[in-house]
Parts: C-alpha cells; sequence; structure tokens
C-alpha cells in the first residue's frame, strides 16, 4: 500500500516517465472520485473519475475506513491540499464551456493529461470541439487501457499525442497531431507551474500567446508568495512544500497574486480572469461543509 502513495503531489502528470505512468496523475484522478462520493453537494461532478482509476484506489475511495486511513492519515498533510484539484477543474471545464458556446471555440489542448475525463463525460462537445490529450506514452497507454477494460469507447474527438515537452516545443507537437494553427484554442495546464523554473513558465505562456491564433487562451493554477499567503495558511503552504521537495518534486515558481494581470499582459494576453488564492474558497465552497480550500492557489485564465 504504501508504495502506491509515495509520489503524491497535487500536480496532473509532473512525475511521469516513459516508463511507467504517473502516480500523481493517478491520484489526481482518485481524488476527484472521492470528492464526488463524499460530497452532498460536489464543486466539480466527474462520474467517470471512478472508472478509470487503478483497482487499489477504487476501493480505496469506495470505502469509508480505507479513505480514512489513506487519504486522511497516511497523505496526513498534503490531503488538506486536495481541495485544489477538483475546483481547479470546475474553474477549467466553466471557462471552456462558456468559450465553446459563445465564442465557437473549437480547439482544446490538455497538457499533462493524465486520467483526464472531459471527452468522456461532456458528449454534448464531441461535434464541436477537438480534444488534444498531451502526455508521456506510459500514463496515455494506462488510461487507454482502463477505458478499454470498463467498456468505455474511446471518444472520436479526441487526439492523443505521446509527448515530452522536456524534449520538443508545444507547438511541434501539436504539429504532428494535425492542429489547425489558423484557429484559436484554449489549453488547460493545471498543476504544473508551481514545480517548473520561472523561465520555463515564462516560455511557455509566451510560445502559447505568439504561436497560436488570436484568441487562443490559457487556463492555469498558480502558489502565491508566501508572503501574501492569509497568516492562517502559512503553516501548511510550509509543510506541504517541505513535503512534495521530499518527495523529489518541490515547489520552484510562486507568483505576486495582485501583478497576474500586468505580467501576462507582458506576453501579449488581454482577457484575464485572475481568482486570487484567498477569494477561491468563498467563490467555490460557500455551501460546503467539511471542506477548506488552501488559500495559497489562485486560479487564473488568460487570452490573447
Amino acid at each position: 500500500m504504501r508504495d502506491s502513495i509515495d509520489v503524491f503531489t497535487v500536480g496532473n502528470s509532473v512525475s511521469s516517465t516513459t516508463e511507467r505512468p504517473s502516480k500523481t496523475a493517478e491520484l489526481v484522478c482518485a481524488s476527484r472520485a472521492l470528492h464526488l462520493i463524499r460530497s452532498a453537494s460536489p464543486v466539480f461532478k466527474d462520474d467517470m473519475a471512478l472508472r478509470v482509476c487503478s483497482s487499489f484506489w477504487r476501493t480505496v475511495v469506495t470505502n469509508k475506513l480505507l479513505a480514512w486511513l489513506v487519504v486522511d492519515n497516511v497523505l496526513g498533510r498534503i490531503a488538506k491540499v486536495i481541495p485544489i484539484v477538483f475546483t481547479r477543474a470546475r474553474f477549467g471545464e466553466d471557462l471552456l464551456v462558456d468559450a465553446v458556446e459563445n465564442k465557437g471555440l473549437q480547439q482544446y489542448v490538455i497538457l499533462g493529461a493524465g486520467y483526464e475525463t472531459l471527452a468522456m463525460r461532456r458528449k454534448d462537445l464531441a461535434d464541436r470541439l477537438t480534444v488534444y490529450e498531451l502526455d508521456q506514452p506510459a500514463t496515455q497507454n494506462e488510461k487507454r487501457s482502463r477505458m478499454k477494460a470498463a467498456g468505455i469507447p474511446e471518444p472520436g474527438n479526441v487526439r492523443y499525442i505521446d509527448a515530452d515537452l522536456n524534449e520538443e516545443e508545444l507547438h511541434v507537437a501539436l504539429e504532428k497531431a494535425g492542429f489547425d494553427f489558423s484557429r484559436p484554442a484554449l489549453f488547460s495546464w493545471f498543476g504544473v507551474t508551481y514545480y517548473l523554473e520561472m523561465d520555463t513558465v515564462r516560455h511557455t505562456l509566451k510560445l502559447i500567446a505568439s504561436k497560436m491564433a488570436p484568441g487562443s487562451g490559457v487556463l492555469f493554477d498558480y502558489l502565491s508568495y508566501p508572503s501574501y499567503t492569509p497568516v492562517g495558511f502559512k503553516g501548511l503552504q510550509e509543510s506541504v512544500g517541505n513535503a512534495v521537495a521530499n518527495r523529489g518534486e518541490p515547489w520552484l515558481s510562486s507568483f505576486n497574486p495582485n501583478s497576474m494581470k500586468t505580467f501576462l499582459q507582458e506576453f501579449g494576453y488581454q482577457d484575464v480572469v485572475n481568482i486570487k488564492p484567498d477569494e477561491v474558497g468563498p467563490r467555490y465552497f460557500s455551501e460546503q461543509k467539511g471542506i477548506t480550500y488552501p488559500a495559497f492557489f489562485g486560479l487564473c485564465y488568460a487570452s490573447t
């Protein structure tokens, strides 16, 4: 049991390798499944997550005692940041649907897709939206294998792209998959920025703004500078930061939440939606009981 949970972080597939599926992506999927089971009024309803979890995590999240033991105890203080997983999913999907229905968006790119279930769940978008899922081959192959075993057909609007963005540029990987650079696209980049050096973050944001068609956008979450974190969350931010560093995935980048719009405008983004870390909880959890949002993760959307 311990080996299955020893690399938990709050990212997507940052810990995946070309040899084995990402344990981080697995835990993101399990967190979304557990939230739906535990909450009477879930922030995000991912009713497909459980079906693509591993047998281990399906057993854990569907058993109250095991969920309490593994998630609430073994994961310790790290479990307190799990709400970012399903909150950013809600934030991103709300903006995606709005872009499809009101702006005619036709392309959606998920970086580090892991066990994302959007295309399985949102069949109402299938004839209007092409979804590009980028990830390491091992994770993608495992996901598709689980879908097949669960009797879930592969959505016809998905393009799976085996890519290591440490080895090739994003636009090069997309070009090989038939991406239409003449049309705007929305990029999902959740659970990643804080594990990257700031130069890499800036490079990716600049690439999306400069290589993609006007009207393209990016969704991402970010870590705030500790000096901007509410007093009641400073200890949690420090302890979780130490925990993920000890697991070999340290947080490398953070931001001033009050300067996000100015920062993004440097790269040519015009429309910016920035929900600051201390604003996320009141927005999404006002009617929730027993869930406290970690007020050092902000949510952002920016388009050119």
